[in-house]
């Protein structure tokens, strides 16, 4: 008997190398370094405001800006200009402030900010930070900054906001050095490894 002409063979197998997946952009959390990456909560907000207006600084927290992180467990509100914490226990809570001259005026005055923790309606200060303003000279500083760090227990919906208060003659002269004011939070004690980059921001 004749053999049967030849069928079409079947397609030829796929390869079973599985075909390239353009890579994703890394999500805010992988972006953290490597000592944040871990378990735990973690913030990092940066001062929207450059004046030194009397009242509660307004943050950024919004994700992908440089210098901010908020991690699950916190949330930023922007009414009441407070980062809330969700989860109870002990905390290290980072402030630093960073002024810089914009008018060569004499005079020198006085930067103060305050950490407030409130919860039911009830504030407290919790960390308090006053910078003494030079005066103007032909050897005087055009920048100023200072750090305070403090670790205290929070409970579960505790609120955490900064309220800065400044004399005349500091608001007139010296503005939040841009993108250099920071609030930090981290769960525990403060890593020692932390970079000095991320504590301390280089302004430009």
């Amino acid at each position: 008997v004749p053999a049967r002409p030849a069928s079409p063979g079947p397609s030829p197998a796929p390869s079973s190398r599985l075909p390239e997946v353009p890579e994703l952009p890394p999500n805010a959390r992988a972006r953290l370094p490597a000592f944040l990456q871990g378990e735990g909560v973690f913030a990092q907000l940066v001062a929207r405001d450059a004046r030194l207006t009397e009242g509660l600084l307004h943050w950024y927290s919004a994700a992908g800006l440089k210098g901010v992180y908020l991690a699950p467990g916190l949330s930023y509100d922007e009414q009441t200009r407070e980062l809330v914490v969700a989860e109870a226990g002990l905390y290290s809570v980072f402030l630093y402030v960073e002024l810089h001259r914009v008018v060569n005026r004499a005079g020198s005055g006085w930067v103060s900010t305050a950490l407030h923790l409130q919860q039911r309606g009830e504030g407290t200060a919790a960390l308090a930070l006053t910078l003494d303003l030079p005066a103007l000279s032909s050897e005087a500083r055009n920048s100023v900054a200072g750090s305070q760090v403090g670790l205290l227990h929070l409970s579960a919906g505790q609120r955490l906001s900064v309220h800065l208060n400044a004399t005349t003659e500091a608001q007139f002269a010296w503005q939040l050095a841009q993108g250099a004011t920071v609030l930090c939070l981290y769960p525990g004690l403060l890593p020692t490894n932390v970079p000095i980059g991320l504590l301390y921001p280089q302004s430009s």
